[in-house]
């Protein structure tokens, strides 16, 4: 039962605020229209050398210096928290072989709000949880709700998993 409550204080953590706007990201630029290219111009298009290839995306850099990314993937890990124990039903085992999965998925999230933390950045944090306040509420609410977490809390299989998954490497 202790970590139902961790979860839930963690999921807390995050939430207890003031709705905020919920920002979208801007819509993609629509595709380019094709132009039409009369017979005698497309034998020479044919002919001309291939465009060079579209750069590379940038390195977005350290998870901990974009916090907003690491709101993103600590809301992503979190679904995904709520979405195994959904799906794990009240089997233990699969509850934790789906949490281990988890881990490892997300341990630079875990990493990185650690370093966040530790470096006193935890108002800058709390800043930036604050559009996705209801979110992390649902999520808080589908993990404490979850017959796996009632279920399971006792069975130390489970509790190492889940363990493993919130505990900064």
């Amino acid at each position: 039962m202790l970590r139902v409550m961790s979860i839930a204080a963690v999921l807390a953590a995050c939430t207890g605020r003031a709705p905020g706007p919920v920002v979208s990201p801007a819509p993609a630029a629509p595709p380019p229209a094709a132009a039409h290219v009369a017979p005698a111009a497309s034998t020479a298009a044919a002919a001309a050398p291939p465009a060079a290839p579209a750069p590379a995306a940038a390195d977005p850099g350290p998870l901990d210096q974009d916090l907003p990314r690491l709101v993103e993937r600590a809301l992503a890990m979190y679904r995904d928290v709520a979405a195994a124990l959904a799906a794990s039903g009240s089997d233990c085992a699969a509850a934790s072989a789906r949490l281990r999965e988890l881990s490892e998925r997300y341990r630079e999230v875990v990493s990185a709000n650690a370093r966040v933390l530790r470096d006193g950045r935890a108002r800058q944090l709390r800043a930036a949880l604050e559009s996705h306040g209801d979110e992390f509420d649902a999520a808080a609410q589908a993990v404490v709700g979850a017959p796996a977490m009632a279920k399971c809390a006792p069975d130390p299989a489970f509790g190492k998993a889940f363990d493993e998954l919130l505990a900064p490497p």
